[in-house]
């Protein structure tokens, strides 16, 4: 009986250090995806709409095969008239995206894209925290432009990066801070897209190699092409960004 626990704890060990190896190797992937990715911009002098995304490695589009498949990369595709502008870094947290919108000064814009929130739930920013900062970061981006869109990201816990118990962790964690990303939305007036997907329900696991990014963490170009419906199906970017619209 000993000899079996003994055999069982072995085995639970190897197969946790063979996990946390191939763990290892998929953050290296991604810190290499990164580190070759590119925020999509968009200079356009005759523009009738101004866009501002801000946010983190998702506003920037790591993980897609070019800039054009990320997400301000295909609203450039279907809306030519807009100018956009790209503040967007890998990495960033909450409270490093409000300095994104703070360093752009008086600049106004009709749209205000937020894509934030992935890196304080994979590093467990306290949530009374996170809340006020989401608060701050809305209010500023308000300021910048009538319009604002926030979005955030799916089901960390259910992305093939992770293994189980890690995997169940983040799923948990997604659920807590989706809840409060949807309340503070709400209470602010903001458009909040809901990624959010139970396993049974999320697409990307249908066929993760085709949605996800190399890391099986960030979306592919496929996974973004996904989260852009989802974008255009939840809010009103398109009558935003609609040449007739103008608040002028």
């Amino acid at each position: 009986m000993k000899r079996f626990f003994r055999l069982m704890v072995f085995l639970i060990g190897l197969l946790l250090i063979i996990n946390i190896g191939i763990l290892g190797v998929r953050v290296g992937m991604g810190i290499n995806l990164a580190r070759d990715s590119e925020a999509f911009q968009f200079n356009n002098p005759g523009a009738s709409k101004r866009v501002l995304i801000v946010g983190d490695s998702t506003g920037v589009g790591t993980g897609a095969a070019s800039p054009e498949d990320s997400i301000a990369g295909r609203i450039a595709r279907d809306f030519p008239w807009v100018e956009i502008t790209n503040t967007a870094e890998d990495g960033e947290k909450m409270v490093q995206v409000l300095t994104q919108i703070n360093a752009l000064g008086d600049e106004a814009f009709d749209l205000v894209i937020v894509q934030a929130g992935g890196n304080d739930i994979l590093r467990f920013t306290r949530l009374a925290s996170l809340e006020q900062q989401l608060v701050d970061l809305l209010g500023a981006a308000g300021a910048k432009g009538g319009h604002v869109i926030f979005i955030s990201t799916g089901n960390v816990g259910l992305a093939p990066a992770f293994f189980a118990p890690i995997s169940w962790v983040y799923t948990v964690r997604t659920r807590q801070v989706r809840d409060l990303f949807q309340r503070v939305s709400r209470e602010l007036g903001v458009e909040y897209v809901d990624l959010f997907k139970e396993r049974k329900d999320d697409p990307f696991l249908d066929d993760p190699h085709r949605f996800f990014a190399r890391d099986l963490l960030h979306p592919g170009s496929e996974g973004y092409a996904l989260w852009y419906e989802e974008i255009r199906r939840q809010t009103s970017l398109v009558m935003i960004l609609s040449p007739e619209l103008s608040e002028n």
